[in-house]
């Protein structure tokens, strides 16, 4: 019980440690990791994307014009996500972590919230300070949602509860 507990320990925290080195300068506000590779994974999201109304992906990227490349909204990598209920309307853009290698070869996955923003634009990323120690609640009011509404979704589809990754 003490070694499967120390791998789940050394797990996350090697998979956190990854995604910090492969976020870029947005950091990661909230990551969920899943026993399951990316395919899988993204496969199971983009059913939940696809069969609910309270989700709408942005599909602003024109994937026919490769001249208009949207980095954080690539369809691979990054998703951009508007999450509403009730009189709430959330952005969202989260990240599959790691690169393709780690996508091919790992039987691990995660995704991590990069920005969030409410319909007024209040939030960001951790990086650009839009989640400062001083907003008390912020992070929780956009991940509370984020969970509600997908996470909890995406658990229930793969049969699975996620890992939370600080």
């Amino acid at each position: 019980m003490i070694n499967k507990l120390l791998i789940v320990v050394f797990l996350n925290l090697s998979l956190g440690f990854y995604g910090c080195l492969t976020a870029g300068t947005h950091g990661s506000i909230k990551s969920y990791q899943y026993i399951i590779s990316k395919s899988h994974l993204e496969n199971g999201i983009n059913e939940i994307l696809r069969n609910n109304k309270n989700i709408q992906r942005d599909t602003a990227k024109d994937w026919n014009d490769s001249t208009k490349n949207d980095y954080y909204n690539d369809g691979q990598t990054y998703i951009t996500i508007v999450i509403t209920e009730r009189s709430i309307s959330n952005t969202y853009t989260f990240r599959y972590g790691g690169d393709k290698e780690y996508w091919d070869t790992s039987k691990n996955s995660f995704i991590s919230i990069a920005y969030a923003y409410d319909k007024n634009g209040n939030g960001g990323s951790e990086g650009n300070g839009g989640f400062p120690w001083y907003k008390f609640g912020l992070k929780k009011k956009f991940t509370k949602l984020f969970e509600d509404e997908f996470i909890r979704k995406v658990d229930s589809l793969l049969g699975q509860k996620h890992i939370d990754i600080e």
